[in-house]
């Protein structure tokens, strides 16, 4: 298991020479990163750098672009030496199937941290990318047991973020800084700009929570208010052979250093991670790895009437007007005399009013009705939309 980390300058790169087990950088242009500081010269300088070192220099191009941007972007990526690069990471499928037709040989690190928790979608894109897929970087919120799963069977190498901050939000606008719009409203896209905007956002129910916000050009991060940390947690995925573990030490630069004391942090993780943790520079917690509990209100959020659609559900309310009317949609044929009552979203129950006459659409009075049919009655209360209305078999 190795372990990889961001870099800004020639001493971060000093530092991850001496770093044990760290084999890779992960440089990140303004151009391509939505936390991108780096101009073109610095990432062919710093690619340069690593490969001298004995390094593994990766581009990250994470950014999520309209077609605009990204045409714009491809064409100035024609005048890069990306033959530098060991790899290229992205975000985004329509960016890494530009790569791999235009740079077959290229390998691709695909970040698939939002969105693509399942195991079929995960080799689905091994299938895609196949030839040039070199590496998943996995969500932080799949728990140890998927992870182990995971490491297991996708047929490329896993990389999982070992300590950093934990995404709440993002947003591609600029919720922090006033930028001067174009005629037609829209933001323009300076791929020069050097828009890093950081701050704290609280909450008007926890006011003495302090969350890291940061904008640039590509957008708006809020952070949760402590790091993800789980170097004290790591033989089970060592023994399902995770390939590589992320230290994320970029909201701790110092000096526009960005990989402050990674040497010293390497070798804790192989001697003493507990230690480590307790003396960590933030907060720490590890949310999603024992397992993740998101899904546990779903039962709680599920309506009350989902166990009434069965055979003996007759019809649903559509619509109705306070006072006025109510409107039926029938699911089955059915006759007056089945009705017994009707349920509402909440989970309670209505006594249908013994002078409630159910109409057609011509205002003709049935007794008997056929599936799919629009029925009007008379105002009934509480019978709000969703409100289902029940027969007296059991």
């Amino acid at each position: 298991m190795q372990f990889n980390t961001f870099i800004s300058s020639i001493p971060d790169l000093e530092r991850c020479v001496n770093a044990p087990n760290l084999e890779e950088v992960l440089l990140e242009p303004i151009l391509l990163a939505r936390q991108g500081k780096l101009t073109e010269n610095q990432i062919q300088t710093l690619a340069g750098e690593a490969l001298k070192r004995e390094l593994r220099p990766v581009l990250v191009w994470d950014i999520l672009m309209p077609e605009r941007v990204m045409n714009d972007v491809c064409e100035r990526l024609k005048s890069w030496n990306l033959s530098q690069f060991a790899a290229i990471r992205v975000c985004d499928p329509g960016v890494a199937y530009w790569l791999k037709i235009h740079f077959p040989k290229m390998p691709i690190q695909l970040i698939v941290e939002t969105g693509n928790h399942n195991l079929e979608s995960l080799l689905g894109w091994c299938e895609i990318f196949s030839e040039t897929l070199e590496r998943l970087i996995l969500s932080i919120e799949l728990p140890e047991e998927k992870l182990i799963e995971y490491c297991q069977k996708l047929p490329v190498a896993c990389e999982l973020l070992g300590v950093g901050q934990i995404l709440l939000f993002y947003s591609p606008r600029s919720l922090l800084w006033e930028r001067q719009k174009e005629e037609n409203n829209l933001y323009e896209f300076n791929p020069n700009s050097a828009l890093y905007l950081e701050t704290t956002a609280a909450f008007e129910d926890a006011p003495n929570r302090h969350f890291p916000t940061l904008e640039t050009i590509h957008g708006t991060f809020m952070f949760l208010d402590k790091d993800q940390f789980i170097l004290d947690k790591l033989d089970g995925l060592r023994s399902a052979r995770l390939h590589t573990v992320r230290l994320d030490l970029r909201h701790l630069e110092k000096n526009g250093d960005v990989a402050v004391d990674i040497d010293n942090i390497c070798r804790q993780i192989l001697e003493d991670p507990a230690t480590l943790r307790l003396n960590w520079f933030r907060e720490t917690r590890a949310p999603f790895f024992k397992a993740n509990r998101t899904t546990s209100v779903f039962s709680r959020m599920k309506s009350k009437v989902a166990d009434y659609r069965n055979q003996n559900c007759l019809a649903e309310v559509l619509t109705g007007e306070s006072g006025k009317y109510v409107v039926f949609q029938t699911f089955r044929p059915f006759e007056v005399s089945q009705i017994q009552s009707m349920i509402m979203p909440t989970g309670e129950e209505i006594k249908i009013p013994p002078e409630i006459a159910f109409r057609n659409l011509n205002g003709e009075q049935l007794k008997t009705f056929t599936s799919e049919q629009i029925l009007v009655t008379n105002w009934i209360k509480k019978a709000v939309p969703g409100t289902l209305l029940l027969s007296n078999r059991k």
